[in-house]
């Protein structure tokens, strides 16, 4: 695992505009504007990419590269920073090689890679375990 660096929500805004479609978000499509620059919601357009655990107040979120999640603690601060699939050295058999859908479970964050890689996450630690495909 890596450290954190805060660029995530940033760098997606500092993006975004420096593509020129500032001009979807402002013509109330901001899903529209992400679509470019968001790998994940480029390869799957209903993919679940971020969440926030209502017990402990952490925010979970995939970086525009589709590969990195981000952890920010209750108070917005970094918990912890980690590639998902660098970290499972697994490259998805079917679809995309991204991060697509994120769900909680208890003191997991359970994300599906591609089409149907299985990975557990340790909120509290960014520990990351390849479950396995469909």
């Amino acid at each position: 695992m890596r450290p954190f660096a805060p660029t995530g929500c940033l760098m997606l805004l500092l993006i975004a505009c420096a593509a020129g479609i500032d001009e979807e978000v402002e013509s109330g499509k901001p899903e529209e504007a992400l679509r470019f620059v968001h790998a994940s919601i480029d390869a799957y357009p209903n993919a679940v990419i971020s969440l926030k655990d209502p017990r402990t107040g952490m925010t979970f979120y995939v970086e525009s590269d589709g590969r990195r999640l981000i952890a920010l603690d209750r108070d917005g601060g970094p918990a912890w920073g980690v590639d998902v699939l660098e970290e499972i050295k697994v490259e998805p058999f079917l679809g995309k090689s991204v991060v697509r859908h994120l769900k909680l479970d208890g003191d997991r964050l359970r994300a599906t890679c591609g089409k149907s890689d299985a990975v557990t996450i340790d909120v509290k630690s960014g520990r990351v375990h390849h479950v396995g495909r469909d």
